[in-house]
């Protein structure tokens, strides 16, 4: 497809270089090139020279886009930027806000109940999107589990947790294994909790891409 994209100084990239991928930043948009800050993994840096051919991944929060271009030059303003040529051709791998990919890992919840006590119980994710988390909960675990109620959701990701507030907007019951498969809507996240559920959700995606596969 044609780019029509807007690139917004702020906005995330990463490039894509041997299975490894290195964040980036846009720091200035020229009619014709994209100035980025130094890609870096981990703490070592991509030593990106003119001439060299890289592949890039652009977020704009709601949508992931990738493209191949090339170095145009390097220079200093205030920080040290890798000015790429503006690309002419633009993949778009996502077209929802909210794209739902597999997620398959054991999470904690709690049931905010009227007196505010906090229960942490574990239950299993199946998949999640910027905008909620399914859930598949021992139908003996929580009595208290309703159509409407308020839970605290715990994440883990790495090292770190992303705990987040939700809603349950559907249940259906697995009575073959004896769950409650839960969709729970995301509310009163703030934006540093929404980005580091997005950027989760497009991690994901991104290794869907790597290996081939389409998200859901």
């Amino acid at each position: 497809m044609s780019s029509n994209i807007e690139f917004e100084v702020n906005s995330r990239m990463e490039i894509e270089m041997e299975d490894e991928y290195y964040k980036s930043n846009i720091q200035d948009v020229g009619n014709d090139y994209i100035g980025i800050s130094i890609p870096v993994n981990n703490g070592t840096y991509l030593p990106l020279h003119k001439g060299d051919k890289i592949k890039c991944i652009y977020f704009d929060n709601k949508q992931m886009y990738t493209f191949n271009t090339v170095v145009v030059s390097r220079k200093i303003d205030r920080i040290f930027i890798i000015v790429i040529k503006k690309p002419t051709d633009v993949r778009e791998y996502q077209r929802r806000n909210f794209v739902r990919v597999p997620f398959t890992k054991e999470i904690l919840y709690s049931v905010i109940s009227e007196d505010n006590q906090i229960n942490f119980l574990k239950a299993t994710a199946l998949n999640i999107s910027g905008g909620g988390i399914k859930l598949a909960i021992d139908v003996k675990s929580d009595y208290k589990i309703r159509y409407g109620c308020l839970l605290i959701v715990i994440i883990p990701v790495d090292d770190k947790n992303i705990t987040v507030k939700g809603k349950i907007v559907r249940i259906s019951n697995n009575k073959e294994n004896k769950k409650l498969i839960c969709g729970v809507s995301f509310i009163d996240a703030d934006k540093n909790t929404r980005e580091k559920i997005i950027e989760l959700v497009f991690g994901i995606m991104r290794e869907q891409i790597r290996k081939g596969v389409k998200g859901e």
